[in-house]
This record gives structure tokens, sequence and C-alpha cells, in this order.
């Protein structure tokens, strides 16, 4: 079993959102599927479900709880989008059945699908560091928008990193 980094699963997310053509905010996670080849099943399900991976004529689907809230949806996407891209990357990986272990990889990939770091810093230079309109700019919360570019290193506790 190879020790991978964090980074190197935000890499391949990173890789999976330039593969699908998506270049400006906000990132369409089903564009991502589509281009994996992987069909999204929409569903009004239990409000204790979100996203699931299930098989579909051998082949795996996404299906998606329609009934929950947008952002929900396209966090579920990312998280079981997540596992299957650390699937299609280490043949040796295995999708986690029945535990609550083994998920933070694909809570990694899930999160640079929502705001990939190379789009934030490219955003955060022409939007001169605003994480207010960055934040609307990808349909995330403020907070979620001003947490990435703290762990980014482009906002610090003592205020914004001004490279120019």
């Amino acid at each position: 079993m190879v020790l991978r980094s964090d980074n190197y699963y935000r890499d391949l997310a990173a890789n999976a959102v330039r593969q699908a053509g998506i270049e400006e905010p906000p990132v369409p996670t089903s564009l991502v599927a589509a281009r994996l080849g992987v069909p999204v099943v929409e569903m009004p399900m239990p409000p204790w479900f979100s996203a699931a991976l299930i098989y579909e004529d051998g082949m795996p689907a996404v299906l998606i709880n329609s009934a929950r809230e947008p952002h929900i949806q396209m966090a579920g996407l990312g998280h079981v989008l997540g596992h299957l891209l650390v699937v299609i990357d280490d043949p040796n990986a295995e999708y986690p059945k029945d535990t609550l272990t083994n998920h933070h990889e694909a809570d990694l990939i899930a999160e640079e699908l929502e705001t990939p770091s190379f789009m934030v810093t490219d955003q955060a230079q022409k939007w001169f560091n605003d994480y207010r309109y960055l934040a609307r700019l990808f349909g995330v919360s403020e907070k979620r928008m001003l947490e990435k570019m703290g762990a980014m290193g482009i906002i610090k506790n003592r205020g914004m990193i001004w490279d120019y």
C-alpha cells in the first residue's frame, strides 16, 4: 500500500476539473462525473440520505437525493466522485463499505472539486481577495471560502496577504 499526501488527492481532483474543461467558477461537479462517464441519478429519498455509489448495468452510477438542498447534493456528489477517483487512480484501493473509516481522501477530493485551489488563487488575484464575492462566485458560504483561503495561506490571522 502506497502512502499518499493530502496534496496528492487534491491534485487528483484538480486534474479531474481540468480534464472536464472547467476553467471558471462555479464548478459543476456533474460535468466532472460526465467526463468520467458516470451517470448521476437524482431521486427523492429520506432526509438522512445524501448520495451513494450504485451499479447500473455493471457500471458505476451516482444516486443523489433530490429532496436535499443543492449544496448538500453537490457535496454528496463530490464525495462519491472522490471515492471513484481514488479507485480509478489506484487499482488496489477499494470502496469503503459499511464503515465510517476511509473517507478522508474522498472528503479532500470533494472539497477540492467544490473550490479548486488553482481557481481560488486565480480568482482571488482578480478580485483582490474579496472572500465574500468569491464565496458567491463559487456558490459556497462565506465561512467555507474564508476557511479555504486560510488553508491556502491567502488569508492569515492578521489579515490578507497582498502579493502585488
